[in-house]
Parts: C-alpha cells; sequence; structure tokens
C-alpha cells in the first residue's frame, strides 16, 4: 500500500473514532480481474497486476466475515469481467447461502452471459442484474469494448425473454457510457431500445479514474459512496475504491484482518473522516477523482444540507447521469 501523503489525526481523535463500530454499506469482491473487452474508457487494459481469479478459501473468507455483521449489499465485482470467473455461479450460490437477506447486486458487459450461463442462474436470487452495454452501433461497440455487438445484444434478448427474466433477477438495468462522441441520438435511441424490454436504462458520464482518463466532469465537494464501502482486489488487498485499480491507496489485507476490523481501521476511518468534513480535496487520491455518487451516512444535519445542496448543484449543473425507470419489475425467485 501506497503510504505518500496519507494525512494523519491527533491520538484523541483516533481514539474517540474507534469507539464508534460503523458497518460498510457494500462489500465489493472482485472475484477476477481479467475481462473479455477493451474499453477505451477503463484502465483494466492498461493495470499492471497479474490477472488472476480469487482464491476460493479468500472468497469464502470474506464472504463468511460479511456473515458476521450483514452487510446490506455484495458485489462480486470490481475491475474484471464477473463471467471471466470459471466458479462465479457456484460462489453466487454459496453467497446466497450464507448471506439470504443480502442484497446481491450483479455487473457484467454481457458478452459471456451466454444462454448456457443464463439458465445457470435460473433461481440463484440475483437482486440487480447491471449490463453494461454503452452504444447500439456495432462500429462503435468495437472500437469501444473490442467485442461484438450481436452476440451481446443476442444475450440479452434472451434474458429479457418473460419466461425465465423473473428468475435470473429481480431488477435489470442496461447502462451507457456517455462519451466524448456520444450523441443525443444516440442516448434518445439507447432509452427506446430500453423500454422497449422492459428494463432500466441508465446513462453515465465519464468517470476519470483519478485523471488517467479524460472526462468533462468535475470533481465533486460532497462525500464519496465510495467511503463506506469495503472493495476488495482479486489478490485480497481492500483497496481504497474502484478508482484505485492497483491498491495504491488500499486500507488492509482481506487474507489477514477481518472486514470489519478494515473497516474500522485508522486508514479507513481518515477518509470518511476527510470526506465528511468537506476535505475530500485535500486527500490524495479523492481530490483528483470526479466520481460523482454521493454518500450522506455520518452525517450530521448541518452537513447533511450542506452536501445535498451540493450534489443537487451537480447534478443541475454537469447532469452526470439519466435513469429511466422500468415498467417491469420481476417477483422474489420461488426457494
Amino acid at each position: 500500500m501506497n503510504n505518500r501523503h496519507f494525512p494523519t489525526m491527533g491520538s484523541n481523535k483516533l481514539t474517540h473514532m474507534r469507539d464508534k463500530i460503523e458497518i460498510p454499506s457494500l462489500v465489493a469482491i472482485e472475484t477476477t480481474n481479467a475481462c473479455n473487452a477493451k474499453c477505451a474508457f477503463c484502465p483494466n487494459s492498461a493495470m499492471n497486476r497479474d490477472r488472476e481469479v480469487m482464491a476460493d478459501d479468500l472468497y469464502r473468507k470474506i464472504i463468511d466475515d460479511c456473515a458476521t455483521f450483514q452487510v446490506q449489499a455484495i458485489e462480486p465485482f470490481l475491475n474484471g469481467e464477473p463471467f471471466m470467473d470459471p466458479q462465479i455461479v457456484p460462489r453466487l450460490k454459496y453467497l446466497r447461502e450464507r448471506l439470504p437477506a443480502t442484497k446481491l447486486r450483479l455487473y457484467t458487459n454481457g458478452f459471456a452471459l451466454v444462454p448456457k450461463r443464463v439458465d445457470e442462474l435460473q433461481g440463484v436470487g440475483i437482486d440487480h442484474l447491471f449490463i453494461s452495454l454503452n452504444t447500439l452501433d456495432p462500429a462503435k461497440y468495437e472500437a469501444v469494448m473490442g467485442l461484438r455487438l450481436d452476440r451481446t445484444l443476442n444475450n440479452i434478448e434472451y434474458l429479457v425473454d418473460p419466461s425465465r427474466r423473473g428468475r435470473l433477477a429481480r431488477e435489470i438495468t442496461v447502462r451507457m457510457t456517455r462519451t466524448n462522441d456520444t450523441t443525443a441520438a444516440d442516448q434518445a435511441r439507447f432509452v427506446v431500445y430500453c423500454e422497449q424490454r422492459r428494463v432500466n436504462c441508465m446513462i453515465v458520464g465519464l468517470f476519470n479514474y483519478l485523471g488517467d482518463v479524460t472526462s468533462s466532469l468535475p470533481v465533486p465537494s460532497f462525500p464519496c459512496e465510495h467511503i463506506t464501502r469495503v472493495d476488495i482486489l482479486s489478490n485480497g488487498l481492500v483497496t481504497l475504491c474502484c478508482m484505485d485499480t492497483e491498491g495504491k491507496f488500499g486500507w488492509g489485507d482481506a487474507r489477514k484482518e477481518s472486514i470489519l476490523d478494515i473497516y474500522n481501521g485508522p486508514r479507513a476511518r481518515t477518509y470518511r473522516e476527510m470526506h465528511r468534513t468537506g476535505r475530500r480535496k485535500q486527500i490524495p487520491p479523492c481530490g483528483t477523482c470526479n466520481l460523482f455518487w454521493p454518500s450522506f451516512d455520518g452525517l450530521s444535519w448541518p452537513r447533511r444540507v450542506q452536501f445535498g445542496l451540493a450534489y443537487a448543484y451537480y447534478l443541475l449543473r454537469y447532469r452526470p447521469f439519466i435513469k429511466h425507470k422500468a415498467k417491469f419489475r420481476a417477483s422474489p425467485p420461488p426457494p
């Protein structure tokens, strides 16, 4: 882990902070950092870490840790494509077995979500499936992602069929990342595509990945949601967030420590304190990152008002994302 420029706090402050145990709102587990796509706006292709699949004993240890405090949500995804993990289906089943009340959210580019895999996922208990489609133009899709659009679209047609979608996931969102050459017509067509398939539509602006990707969206002043998460790399290191793809600003090691101990450790607490007191831009690397999903947890009412207004202004000024809710919502899968 990188210790450069890491702020410190007085012993009295840290002692006071340790008195209160906080629970992460979400745990993200990078079961693999391998990906079948080469997205131009994603740093995965430039990542220095060796491509690997997380060891099964480490994965189970993380899930068992989470069972001790009943985490609200888990995402078996971070900087790779989940379906590049050959054990992803049994791992999802183990997660659901140990954490029946935890929200299970899964992200994929959909290319490897072939009919056979969709059939294997029937009844597993996915609460929300996100598919990063990004464009409906075959040439742009290949240029942006390095994949064939027709295969991904065929996979989506299969999984949204009414005969199987309800047992696949309670909610499905198809997502577009808005790049510099995305037109208004592209976005309108994408919305219609989602409406016709009765799935949620989400169009999101570019994240800058700590300045490594060019984006017109500025660094926000309000706290980032990642201060209330635990993001675990395939090697077990707990990284600051998905933007810290190499784990340079990590919080701990899930192979050696419990998830709750790491989340309540001094490094994690310092990041939360800096964000919650309006000093996000003073702590590296957050001062160069434009991730715009907010966190209002752990704030006093004056701070909630302050950051709520800042978030509202950011939304109105920059329009970082667009959401359209689907009319279809599946019932919970039968046991």
